[in-house]
């Protein structure tokens, strides 16, 4: 690896208590992680919704050595999927994709998984409005 390329791979990172963030480069700090450091494992992938963000949190887990490592990003509307050194990303940037509407860069694959097609909107953003009575079944327990 290129010591140039290194420092600039550290340069965008922040150690925050257990937890690296990046601002941006997500896809070549996971890349460096995986070939440089013998993080092979990508455990999962969760989002939470901040309000006017939405951070992603990828746990990625050292075979060789035993250890996790939690790397953070915060997103608006897209970021970049790591589908292709990770191929069992595509089912976490999916559901993220259906359920935040996270639109992953790079992951040909993206659909819903939960959610129907036609669906409107990303059920678990905060923003979400709930007004679909096909889902009020049991909402004053008159249909119970």
């Amino acid at each position: 690896m290129n010591i140039e390329k290194l420092k600039s791979i550290i340069e965008e990172c922040e150690l925050e208590n257990d937890k690296i963030t990046v601002k941006n480069k997500l896809h070549e700090v996971v890349n460096f992680l995986k070939t440089q450091l013998s993080f092979d494992m990508l455990k999962s992938i969760t989002a939470v919704d901040l309000g006017d963000e939405i951070e992603l949190i990828y746990n990625l887990f050292s075979v060789i050595d035993e250890e996790d490592a939690l790397l953070s990003i915060k997103v608006k509307h897209e970021a970049e999927s790591i589908s292709d050194i990770f191929s069992s990303a595509k089912a976490d940037e999916n559901e993220i994709y259906d359920m935040f509407g996270i639109n992953f860069l790079g992951n040909e694959d993206l659909k819903r998984l939960y959610m129907p097609e036609n669906w409107e909107g990303f059920p678990l953003r905060k923003d979400y409005i709930q007004d679909d009575t096909r889902l009020a079944w049991n909402d004053n327990g008159e249909n119970a």
